[in-house]
Order: structure tokens, then sequence, then C-alpha cells
């Protein structure tokens, strides 16, 4: 979820943006306490949308924010989210998976990007290490290992890697949670995974293509320019996407947490849809040109 599941800010209210960004640094202070210090340079604000979806699985009660101060702000304290079972789960889990990620991005770049990301490799490691989620791990692995398979075959189809990263991030989502929880949270997970992987591979089609880098809609369609009419239908299929995982949201049991429903809400409704809107053919086109 690096860069992709965030909100829309300017539809929030400033009580949600605030219980937004305090949800954030609780993550943040979690990290530290659960997985080290140093880990926190890995996060990002996409784990926030995993950290509200499992606060509808715990009591209200166990939701609290307290104002507080960190390193990045010494000066004036903050709304800062006090450590639960959901906020800890968070650091936990994106921890493994920014390790993961981290291991991609090594293996994806060139020779002097991958000497650089590679110093993060010990950071990364100690924190996944710290998680203690070694059945987390041992799926990140292998659903991870399956699409690099793919890649390494050529994979023209967008839907195989895109499923196996959905399936990854359903396990993350609904790992502990039984009954109708895991089944529902598994399925927010797998919608949003689908959505990154096919949203993230039509973004960087064009760097791809002249890195010569896998990515299976250079392959599907010859590498050459996207029309308007390839964009159209790119994006009507991450929209589709969009609408299945709206239907999986709309049976998350929020109860009496509206700030955390209609935070994932705007993130839904708002945010997936305007972060693709690279898609938009002519109007993209002329943004580049600027």
């Amino acid at each position: 979820m690096f860069g992709y599941v965030k909100p829309v800010v300017g539809e929030l209210l400033v009580k949600e943006h605030e219980f937004y960004k305090a949800t954030y640094c609780g993550i943040c202070r979690s990290m530290k306490k659960h997985t080290g210090m140093l880990s926190t340079a890995m996060i990002t604000y996409d784990s926030v949308f995993l950290a509200l979806l499992r606060m509808a699985y715990i009591p209200d009660g166990a939701l609290s924010v307290a104002k507080g101060r960190c390193i990045a702000h010494p000066i004036k304290s903050r709304p800062i989210m006090k450590d639960n079972s959901a906020i800890e789960y968070t650091a936990r889990a994106f921890a493994v998976l920014s390790y993961y990620k981290l291991m991609d991005d090594l293996s994806d770049e060139p020779l002097a990007k991958r000497m650089a990301v590679g110093m993060a490799r010990p950071v990364a490691s100690g924190a996944k290490r710290r998680a203690g989620e070694a059945e987390l791990e041992r799926i990140a692995k292998e659903k991870l290992d399956a699409i690099t398979a793919l890649e390494r075959e050529g994979c023209p189809s967008v839907d195989r890697p895109a499923e196996l990263f959905g399936e990854l991030l359903g396990e993350i989502f609904a790992h502990g949670l039984e009954g109708e929880g895991n089944i529902v949270m598994r399925e927010v997970g797998y919608r949003t995974g689908k959505f990154i992987y096919a949203a993230d591979a039509a973004e960087d089609y064009d760097e791809d293509r002249k890195k010569g880098s896998y990515n299976p809609y250079v392959i599907s369609y010859g590498g050459a320019d996207l029309t308007d009419e390839n964009r159209a239908t790119i994006k009507c299929a991450l929209l589709l996407e969009c609408r299945l995982l709206e239907a999986a949201i709309n049976l998350v049991p929020f109860g009496n947490k509206v700030t955390v429903e209609n935070i994932v809400r705007n993130i839904i409704y708002e945010g997936l849809p305007k972060r693709i809107e690279f898609l938009d053919g002519a109007k993209s086109a002329s943004q580049d040109a600027k």
C-alpha cells in the first residue's frame, strides 16, 4: 500500500483529519516500541487505512487519543493515538510488508539505486524480526515469490500478479480475526491489493518500457504509447475494483465509530479515484507537457 491508499484531505472534517494524523502518529510510536526506533523510517500514510479498518473490530473504549511530543515534532505537542490492538498489529504487519517491498526494490532497481536501498536492509530485516509475525512472513514470501515467477516468465495478464498481491493483502488485513470479520477483511484486502498492483503498473508504464522492466501492460500493448482508449480501459477496470471494494467496506461493522468510517469512505470514494487521474487521457498528456 505504498502511496495509493490515502484520503483527499480537503474533503475531511477538521476532526477527521486530526484523527487521521493521530492514528499515523500512533502507528509510528507503536513501531518504535514493537519493531525498533529506526523502523519508523519505513512508515507511510497508507498504513493508516489498515489501522482504521482493524479499529472496527475492537471496543469503542480502546480508542484513545492524547497529546504528546516526538523526535519529529519536539516543540509542539500533537494528538497521538494510544497503543491498542489495531495500532500494534498495523505496526507489526507494516514492518513485514515494508521489508518485502524493500527486497522487491532491490531486485528491480538499477545498480546505483540498489546500493542505496540495500543500506536500509539491516533496519528492515531487524524490524521484520522484531515484529514476530512468522505466519505473515511466510505468506508474504510465498505470494511475492509467485509474483516474481510470473514477472520472470513475462506474464502478459495484469490479473494474475494482481490477484496474488490481493491475496497477500487479504491475508494481512484478515490475520487474527475470526468468523465474518475474517471473511470481510480478507475481501477488503484482496480488492485493495488488486487495485494497488494494477494502478502501480499503469503509472509505471512509460518508465518500465524505457528501462525494459516487467510490466504486464507494456507486454499487452506491445510497448506502444497508450491511447486515450487504452487509458480509459485501464481506468474502467480500476474503478470497477473500487466498486467491489466499496461493497466489501459496506460489510465492515463500524458501529459508533463514525469518524473512522468517514475517513475510510473518503479513501474509497475520493482518494482512490483521484490517485488514478493520471489515466485521464488528453488531460494527462497536457499535464505531462507542463
